[in-house]
């Protein structure tokens, strides 16, 4: 999977890269390619375009309720 350089100075490894992203290149010290982002529109079509994880939490998590917060059943 190839990494790319954000303008906040993380890396990341992404598994999806849209036509019309631009980015550069280089090699970092282990002699891998890093691609760095040059512009904000190429990081938003980029982070956009990568698939959503799953997440482990409860649906009640994933909607921002605690448990506590649901309505009971009655």
């Amino acid at each position: 999977m190839p990494l790319f350089l954000f303008r906040d100075g993380s890396i990341r490894q992404l598994t999806v890269v849209p036509e019309g992203v631009e980015f550069g290149t280089y090699q970092d010290r282990r002699k891998r390619p890093v691609h760095v982002v040059l512009d904000p529109y190429s990081e938003r079509r980029l982070l956009a375009a990568q698939p959503r994880r799953r997440s482990g939490r409860s649906p009640s998590a994933a909607v921002g309720m605690r448990a506590c917060d649901q309505p009971q059943a009655a």
